[in-house]
């Protein structure tokens, strides 16, 4: 059976469907369920509770009988983006029945021009009471914070300006907020942007603290579901692809996550630039729970290669052997320290060296793609015997394909 990795909890279809979809899209099994009991072999079980336009003690008891029901290591209420519904009340059940030291409420969607500013919900930058036209399951106010007036735990804010300043930021608020109570605390926090979103979300995985999350489907998007925390994250990811495409998704990998050879080492001592990023890529690997190696990360970069290989009287094809010797090092080193349970590459020349270097015969084909021409494969033969591996071309692929991917197989 597979392990659970999350439950969310929906009061309404349309919410399952759309929260639901923000794993699924990252290859996450996702099922929606409708009764609280719902057997459990997928990743992500969303409940849809049905509770949207119901009485408050329904709402309330709908959700502690979920939470009661399943235990997952991430727990997601999903709100609504413009707050309608028992958003007290079923907040106040998780609080009661889970008990966690924080709650991270973000319910801003920026895709959708739903955005948190001061504490205040806004559409289209007015805010959400000033733009609501049906009568029925209206919020008593814009602010988030009055919303939640009736909540019988202390409620936190954390405003944009620290949101703006990053995960460290963020991780340092949180941990303020933690320090001071003894008891489930809610946390407002503003966002106006998918980053801000990106920026809590990892902000609170790596808390030392037992943090459930509240928001629309943009906070579900941000969240990672992948392992942060002993041997467990033995996930790497390798980019040799030199593509715009590859270096934008690389800037979605967390910071302290992505580590770039030495250019000059790396053309003229490539074991030794593999040896010098062993230690923080296995930092990397328990801080996250998967690091990328890459031979650029940029432009820039780029040139700083063929600078040294200028200097070095190195032509691009001994450029490519000695960057590829680097790279497929590099991956050897680690596996040797902690054996992976899931690599990722890009680039074609880049994945046969690393599976050359890995004594690989063949790949088992699963049948799953991660997105579009993004397959999922198990190496066969060689020390890294049934690793899963995911291959892609170095122009394929979103934004975030990067980051998705290492997060999906380190839940496998």
């Amino acid at each position: 059976m597979t392990e659970l990795h999350a439950v969310v909890i929906a009061d309404d279809i349309t919410g399952a469907n759309d929260t639901g979809s923000q794993f699924a899209s990252r290859g996450y099994r996702t099922n929606v369920a409708f009764d609280p009991n719902a057997p459990t072999d997928c990743d992500v079980l969303v409940v849809d509770t049905e509770t949207r336009e119901a009485p408050p003690t329904e709402a309330y008891d709908s959700v502690r009988t979920v939470v009661a029901a399943h235990d997952a290591p991430v727990l997601y209420k999903k709100l609504d983006s413009t707050l309608r519904g028992n958003v007290a009340d079923e907040l106040t059940a998780l609080l009661d029945a889970a008990t966690p030291d924080l709650l991270l409420l973000a319910p801003a969607f920026p895709a959708n021009g739903r955005t948190t500013e001061d504490g205040v919900q806004l559409v289209d930058g007015d805010p959400v009471l000033q733009t609501l036209t049906d009568s029925e399951n209206l919020p008593s106010a814009s602010s988030v914070v009055d919303l939640l007036s009736s909540v019988p735990y202390p409620v936190e804010t954390m405003h944009t300006g620290i949101v703006d300043a990053g995960r460290q930021a963020v991780r340092s608020r949180l941990t303020e907020i933690h320090r001071r109570h003894n008891e489930p605390t809610v946390v407002v926090a503003d966002a106006t942007s998918q980053t801000h979103l990106r920026s809590l979300a990892d902000a609170a995985d790596r808390l030392a603290a037992d943090i459930a999350y509240a928001g629309s489907g943009g906070l579900a998007g941000a969240l990672s579901l992948s392992p942060t925390d002993g041997d467990e994250g033995a996930v790497l990811g390798v980019v040799g692809s030199v593509s715009e495409t590859s270096f934008e998704q690389l800037t979605a990998v967390p910071d302290g996550a992505l580590v770039v050879l030495d250019p000059e080492a790396m053309l003229e001592r490539p074991e030794e630039a593999a040896a010098s990023a062993l230690g923080p890529l296995l930092d990397a690997q328990r801080v996250h729970g998967f690091a990328v190696v890459t031979s650029a990360a940029s432009p820039g970069a780029v040139d700083a290669v063929h600078r040294t290989a200028d200097a070095l009287g190195l032509d691009e094809s001994a450029v490519k052997d000695r960057i590829a010797t680097a790279l497929r090092e590099t991956v050897r080193r680690v596996h040797e320290s902690r054996p992976l349970t899931g690599l990722f590459t890009t680039g074609g020349s880049t994945t046969i060296a690393v599976l050359d270097e890995l004594d690989a015969t063949s790949l088992d084909l699963t049948g799953i793609e991660l997105s579009e021409g993004v397959p999922l494969t198990r190496i066969r033969g060689g020390p890294a015997d049934e690793t899963l591996l995911v291959t892609k071309a170095g122009s394929f692929g979103e934004p975030t394909t990067i980051v998705n991917c290492l997060d999906f197989i380190g839940t496998r």
